[in-house]
């Protein structure tokens, strides 16, 4: 589930490769969107916490509050992760302005990821985990550069799950 901020939503990944984002409706119906993220597949979807791109520097005395869209990370069997970001019109994007680094990477199937709860203002910090016994932690300094990957630990079998706690 997202984080209530932006309502009662659930994203479920899947094998036909696409992520289903489904929104409760004032009926109590379900609205689905679905974002085409690999055709290999998708192993596993984590919601950017509220706050995650909070810049205290754009919400000047005076100026009006910055809007923040919900995001998402996605981790496939196509060994890679990819960002998210709901636009304005509702439709669901990869983020361009969230490049991932090429140096360090998984090797196989992306079987986790987690997004970290915020700590500091625009500082988000990820953790995936793959078929390849590793688990990488991905950080950004900044709402615009690069996600850098460190190697975390690696493990003598596949790696499945990932989670942050909370403290």
């Amino acid at each position: 589930f997202c984080p209530h901020e932006y309502g009662l939503m659930v994203a479920a990944a899947s094998s036909d490769g696409r992520v289903s984002v489904l929104t409760h409706q004032s009926d109590n119906s379900w609205a689905v969107e679905y974002i085409q993220d690999n055709p290999l597949g998708v192993n596993a979807v984590s919601w950017a916490p509220h706050g995650a791109y909070y810049d205290e520097s754009e919400n000047a005395e005076g100026s009006a509050a910055a809007v923040e869209y919900p995001r998402l990370v996605t981790g496939g069997c196509d060994n890679r992760i990819r960002f998210w970001v709901q636009q304005e019109s509702g439709q669901w994007q990869e983020d361009s302005s969230a490049t991932v680094s090429k140096e360090l990477s998984h090797s196989d199937w992306v079987r986790d990821v987690a997004w970290a709860p915020s700590i500091l203002p625009n500082v988000n910090v990820v953790a995936s985990c793959s078929e390849d016994q590793t688990v990488l932690i991905w950080t950004q300094n900044g709402r615009t550069a690069e996600w850098q990957p460190t190697l975390l630990h690696t493990f003598d079998s596949p790696v499945w799950r990932v989670s942050w706690s909370v403290t």
